[in-house]
């Protein structure tokens, strides 16, 4: 079953940039689904049309049976999106993170099941500007998932971090696949995205010249991992417009 629908999806600011070009893809319930690409290419403006932080230019967007920009009341209720910039309260502990956000959610109830899940107990006194960048990465996720989402949008989630803080991330997010929750990953570590992803999109300029999974992208281009992949085929994309 597809949880996300875009066809034909266009966004273009008053400036006149075109940052999303007529693209469409579907994501399966479930499924971690990473979208690469360089800077500007339109990762995080489609990130931010589907959790309806943007209004699309024109185009088809339904998450979970509702339509965007129309149903954007319903939709909120059902996604959660865990920014790279993510800064917490400062001076809040973890657990009042976590509350903070859930009353909100009006889901106060899900705080301990949360913090048990993502194995916080034994920092939910800490304040948040005590923590680890790993560890603030981690209450990000847990003050999203308080709110019981069927989708959880993650803006490169581990940029900046010590590699050992990015795999024990990496376990993080297989476990809420486990859960039956749609990760929708934008990221520019392609190791992440071939240890992750069930499939990948790949978006050039605004539009998307691929959607395969890791493995097949690395069998067109005959290459040993991912990040070699990408790159032959950014190349060809580069090669084409010359």
């Amino acid at each position: 079953m597809h949880i996300i629908e875009v066809e034909d999806l266009w966004k273009i600011y008053k400036n006149g940039i075109e940052a999303l070009r007529g693209i469409s893809f579907t994501v399966d319930e479930g499924e971690i689904f990473s979208f690469l690409g360089p800077n500007g290419a339109g990762k995080t403006t489609t990130i931010k049309i589907l959790s309806c932080v943007l209004k699309p230019s024109k185009g088809k967007v339904v998450v979970n049976g509702f339509s965007s920009p129309k149903e954007c009341e319903k939709i909120r209720k059902i996604v959660t999106t865990v920014p790279q910039e993510f800064q917490g309260f400062s001076d809040l502990t973890v657990r009042e993170n976590i509350e903070y956000f859930a009353k909100l959610y009006d889901t106060t109830d899900k705080v301990d099941e949360i913090i048990q899940k993502l194995n916080l107990k034994e920092h939910e006194r800490k304040r948040f500007k005590e923590l680890s960048g790993g560890l603030k990465r981690k209450v990000a996720i847990a003050c999203g998932l308080v709110g019981n989402p069927k989708v959880i949008f993650l803006d490169e989630p581990t940029v900046g971090l010590d590699p050992k803080s990015r795999r024990n991330l990496w376990e993080l997010i297989k476990s809420l696949k486990d859960m039956k929750i749609t990760i929708f990953l934008a990221t520019h570590y392609l190791e992440e995205a071939e240890r992750l992803a069930d499939r990948v999109g790949v978006l050039y300029k605004g539009r998307i010249v691929r959607i395969s999974t890791p493995s097949e992208l690395m069998n067109e281009f005959k290459k040993e991992n991912l990040e070699e992949a990408y790159l032959a085929l950014m190349e060809e994309m580069k090669s084409e417009e010359e």
